[in-house]
């Protein structure tokens, strides 16, 4: 490395100093948690604090960094975006490299712990389960074993080449940016009071992150849910979890005809487990962690794109809002990447250099999660004698991986994850399959048309996405890209159903995949637009079993934007602002009819009256100075605590399977977590005034009781009545180090609820600030394809993980204002005004 020109220890400008204040502050706000040693030593002029607030400068200087071939120009932006200007391809993602940890090398580095289950370490013992948890699942296997296979694909493969080339390039500018770092001085203050430094960065640790990610997304455990629930319900599990959802759907990629009879045969045909196999389900369910640092899409997100012909510029317009989990820093990082031949504006993850969403002067693209086939996630329970599984007749050796001084041992199905004598529970994870998600999203991210766009997306096996797609030539369409398994039974007959545990001896086996082109699609339909957030994508008619609605969104978001986009024309940008932060509650109006006339009838009652006095004339907005918002939300939240928690306890589920504790509006409450078909079943219940047969008292009544119930909660805490749905509604963001001093929240302001676009991905159950939500949309996005300088975003974060930088969270206060900010997608560095310019950086290879 070499050193920095115009700058060093020496310098002491007012923001430098300013910084070292805060940063300082901080560090004393955290010394009851740290040893004395560690923060003197973090607190050092020389070796500590004072050099980390270089760091939180953003300023014009020049750095010499090895293995650049030429010079790299990156302009920042004065909304803290990072421009970067290379003249190959090579020297623009070892910059960005560069650039990358210069601003989240701490989270760099944890998250790959996270990935690869190397938390205790660092952060000690408690976090050991954590660990052998991750490891279990094998991502680092996967990711190594993804590494080596893309290298042996590089001589005919061109995607594997360039993510060779990338990745390699990647590794070694955040490798340049650690050395500068240490020989400086700079290294975030939380290895400081950690006490280690971080090891240097490899393609195999970018392979890890991107398991990571794909756990993040994709790693349900519906099936052992549904296993248990069939265990102690019988059929009524089946009614609880149907094939299709009892309540209308927007199927973007059609399908909309009779069910196919036999789809619906094989979701319902669950494998009866016996006793012991239930308490192994139920001990890896209890085991089951979330990811630690999670971007969780909880199954929340929005996308939607519209053709010309209903636009006011006559080209389409895209719109994506990606419902994650929320941290400081935040999980993406916003950049623009210009190189002869490849420009590019997005937001990415840590340890990727390829945007994951973003656009180029020809495609704009955005994502949401599918949320089918059980998420890609299928148990299997197999017979092992010690050494051998037992499959398809016979006995094989079971695989051992040894990882850490850590035994994993796997079968032909993947992971063994609980045992117990002679009996495995084995888990099925498409996340172990190879995928090659970066060389996918550089050729997406370099493409001009659709059909390069459809063709990379062949090849991205997981996480199973939605990618929402618009061009400047004026097409549209989406792709809900994946490898989907098609099951089959040894028998010839129906299989058992993947949604639930299935048996691992070879009666249920993957015969192939659903073929590229019969996955759900759509390209310039006749409604001139296509809406994904979420939902089921192909209606009962769909050839394939594609998944029960456990998992699928219930589809009230999908119907706000349906309905928006059918009954209007000549469309703005500005008018897709104010549709994306809507507050409209679908299953509010759906219910409300019911729950209105059965008040109406024991109107007598104080509590139903003051519930009916808000709620008859209410618009179904969850707008925060609402209370009839916060009255529906309750009634709902009673309905739904007395129907499935009363059927729990009915049919024995609860005591047996106690932990297991969904909860209503996509778990919104604290302790819960969200099931969509158990939401969709209480809307059912209210839309149609019968609850046949989860529920077998009167509908009515239970209504009245649960209004009463409501309100008596709301008065409880709010005696003055002031129980309006901003003292409910809120968001945090949690600091990565765990420290609340550096985190933000709960802040409100926003209105929306789980059934509404704006939607906070849990929480509202109970006055602020016990409850806020865990996230929100991560990164409101707006493309209009008739002049891509018109674009507009934000993510709800800042780009530095420094707290004493200005770019730490200032992106929250435009975000939790319902606004936007500019992307300012220039070709050139020179092309920028001097009012657009914060700093310019020249980066230059090294003597």
């Amino acid at each position: 490395m070499g050193k920095r020109a115009g700058s060093g220890i020496g310098r002491r400008d007012h923001a430098v100093l300013a910084a070292s204040v805060v940063v300082l502050v901080l560090l004393l706000l955290m010394a009851y948690l740290t040893p004395l040693g560690v923060l003197f030593s973090a607190s050092n002029p020389y070796t500590g604090v004072y050099g980390y607030s270089l760091n939180a400068v953003v300023r014009s200087e020049t750095l010499h960094i090895k293995g650049l071939y030429r010079p790299v120009r990156v302009i920042v932006d004065r909304y803290g975006v990072y421009h970067i200007y290379a003249q190959d391809l090579h020297d623009l993602f070892l910059a960005f490299g560069f650039i990358q940890a210069e601003n989240r090398l701490f989270q760099l580095d944890l998250v790959r712990r996270a990935a690869i289950g190397n938390l205790s370490p660092i952060l000690g013992p408690s976090y050991r389960s954590y660990d052998l948890f991750q490891l279990k699942i094998g991502n680092y296997i996967t990711a190594e074993r993804d590494w080596n296979e893309t290298l042996e694909l590089t001589s005919t493969d061109s995607m594997a080449n360039i993510t060779v080339m990338a990745l390699e390039a990647y590794s070694q500018g955040v490798n340049d940016y650690i050395e500068y770092a240490e020989a400086h001085h700079e290294l975030p203050f939380e290895f400081t009071l950690l006490r280690y430094t971080p090891q240097p960065w490899t393609p195999v640790d970018s392979f890890a992150v991107q398991q990571y990610m794909v756990e993040s997304l994709e790693f349900g455990d519906d099936p052992l849910i549904l296993s248990l629930m069939y265990y102690k319900m019988g059929q009524l599990a089946n009614y609880l979890n149907p094939p299709f959802p009892p309540i209308p759907q927007v199927y973007y990629a059609g399908y909309n005809g009779t069910p196919n009879a036999t789809v619906e045969e094989e979701a319902e045909n669950i494998w009866p487990i016996n006793s012991t196999i239930a308490q192994m389900a139920y001990e890896l369910y209890k085991e089951w962690d979330p990811p630690f640092i999670s971007p969780h899409a909880v199954g929340h997100s929005n996308e939607w794109v519209v053709c010309g012909n209903k636009t006011a510029t006559g080209r389409p317009i895209l719109v994506g809002g990606p419902v994650l989990g929320f941290s400081l820093p935040f999980i993406w990082f916003e950049a623009q990447l210009v190189a002869p031949g490849y420009d590019v504006f997005g937001v990415f993850l840590p340890g990727d250099p390829a945007p994951v969403i973003g656009f180029n002067q020809h495609i704009a693209w955005t994502l949401t999660d599918v949320q089918a086939i059980s998420w890609g996630m299928y148990f299997f329970v197999q017979t092992v004698n010690g050494t051998d599984y037992y499959f398809n007749g016979s006995w094989h050796p079971i695989i051992h991986y040894y990882v850490d001084g850590v035994e994993l041992n796997w079968t032909n199905w993947g992971p063994i994850m609980v045992q117990n004598g002679s009996l495995a529970l084995v888990m099925y994870w498409l996340g172990n399959t190879y995928s090659n998600d970066f060389g996918v999203l550089f050729y997406i991210s370099n493409a001009s048309n659709w059909q390069q766009f459809y063709d990379a997306l062949r090849h991205w096996h997981v996480p199973y996405q939605n990618f929402a797609y618009a061009d400047v030539y004026g097409n549209i369409g989406d792709v809900s890209a994946g490898i989907y398994p098609i099951f089959a039974s040894s028998g010839g007959g129906i299989p058992y159903s993947p949604d639930a545990i299935m048996p691992g001896d070879g009666q249920v086996y993957v015969k192939g995949f659903i073929p590229y082109d019969d996955i759900p699609h759509a390209f310039n339909p006749p409604s001139c637009f296509i809406v994904s957030s979420n939902q089921r994508q192909v209606g009962p008619s769909y050839p394939y079993w594609y998944g029960d609605s456990m998992s699928f969104s219930p589809g009230t978001r999908a119907w706000v934007v349906y309905d928006y986009l059918l009954y209007h024309n000549n469309i703005s940008v500005q008018d897709m602002m104010r549709l994306q932060w809507n507050e409209t509650d679908l299953a509010a109006a759906w219910s409300m009819p019911t729950i209105i006339r059965t008040l109406e009838q024991d109107s007598s009652n104080p509590y139903v009256a003051t519930a009916l006095s808000y709620l008859k004339g209410w618009n179904y907005t969850m707008s925060p100075d609402s209370k009839a918002a916060t009255i529906w939300f309750y009634i709902y939240s009673e309905v739904y605590f007395n129907v499935i928690y009363g059927l729990f306890n009915r049919t024995g589920f609860w005591p047996e399977f106690s932990a297991i504790r969904p909860g209503p509006a996509g778990g919104s409450w604290p302790g819960t977590f969200g099931l969509a078909s158990l939401d969709e079943d209480v809307i059912h219940l209210l839309m149609t005034g019968n609850g046949t047969p989860i529920y077998n008292g009167s509908v009515d009544q239970l209504i009245v009781n649960s209004t009463i119930e409501a309100m008596k909660l709301l008065e409880s805490w709010f005696p003055n009545g002031n129980y309006t749905w901003a003292n409910f509604y809120g968001f945090y963001w949690p600091s990565l180090t765990g420290v609340k001093a550096l985190s933000v929240g709960p802040l409100s302001g926003l209105g929306g609820d789980y059934f509404t676009l704006n939607d906070q991905s849990g929480g509202g159950g109970g006055p602020l600030p016990t409850s806020p939500g865990p996230g929100g949309q991560s990164w409101t996005f707006i493309a209009n394809m008739a002049n891509l300088s018109d674009s507009y975003g934000v993510y709800p974060g800042g780009q530095s993980e420094n707290p004493a930088s200005p770019y730490y969270d200032n992106y929250i206060f435009t975000w939790i204002k319902g606004r936007y900010l500019p992307l300012l997608f220039i070709g050139s560095s020179q092309g920028f005004a001097p009012s657009e310019v914060t700093a310019e950086v020249n980066l230059l290879p090294s003597g």
